[in-house]
């Protein structure tokens, strides 16, 4: 059996970092709901992730991006520098990320009952191994078992990147679960590679709009373990 996580948003959550980093450099000054704005901002990050992939834009010119549209979306202006910087001290405190107590215990669980793992995620390659390393998730997934999309040369829900992953890790199809937590990029795409996927539902997100119906939806990692351990 083979189980294949996504990272961001899925092995630890994501809003921590956005948090502490947008703590220290402007404290108390806006009065913004911290998850609302992180989301605004991965919806701005979306709308130039292709441009990040093909090299027209670079990974700190898509964090000004974001970040300057995003607290547009409150009413707030930041300059261009308030941006990067923001940029700047997200990225520190990315290289600096815990999973949960409860996610270890999922890995590890997994590990005991002989279940192969894997990871595929969407991003730039450095970006991603940085925070891998910095979770230490080597415990859990030797080198030649993570695929990050910039490498793979497709990205996520396109078909032909769970296909990638399935043919360098020989895998069947039949046996094999993607964990992740975007409807689009994880749950769609899994699905319509004919994989098993279980949606971990974080925040709540509307899944009634889903075509390639998840075996599974769970609204928290211990809600994640209890169904993993159902059937591992």
């Amino acid at each position: 059996m083979n189980v294949i996580f996504d990272v961001d948003e899925t092995l630890y959550n994501m809003t921590q970092p956005f948090e502490r980093a947008f703590k220290e450099i402007w404290q108390d000054k806006y009065d913004i709901d911290m998850y609302e704005l992180y989301t605004a901002s991965r919806i701005h990050s979306d709308r130039v992730f292709d441009q990040v992939m093909a090299g027209t834009m670079t990974v700190d010119g898509a964090g000004v991006y974001r970040m300057q549209h995003a607290m547009r979306d409150f009413g707030f202006e930041i300059t261009e520098e308030e941006a990067l910087e923001f940029q700047h001290v997200y990225r520190k405190h990315q290289q600096h990320l815990d999973i949960s107590k409860t996610m270890e215990r999922i890995l590890n669980l997994l590990k005991e009952r002989g279940v192969s793992l894997a990871i595929l995620t969407n991003g730039e390659t450095n970006h991603q191994m940085e925070k891998i390393r910095g979770m230490g998730l080597e415990r859990w997934f030797s080198d030649d078992r993570i695929f990050v999309s910039d490498a793979v040369g497709y990205f996520k829900p396109d078909v032909r990147t769970f296909r990638a992953v399935e043919d360098a890790l020989h895998l069947n199809r039949e046996e094999t679960w993607y964990i992740g937590d975007s409807i689009e990029n994880d749950i769609e795409g899994a699905g319509a590679a004919g994989w098993h996927a279980i949606l971990l539902n974080r925040h709540h997100n509307d899944t009634s709009i889903i075509r390639h119906k998840p075996d599974y939806i769970v609204e928290s990692e211990e809600e994640l373990l209890d169904v993993l351990k159902t059937f591992f």
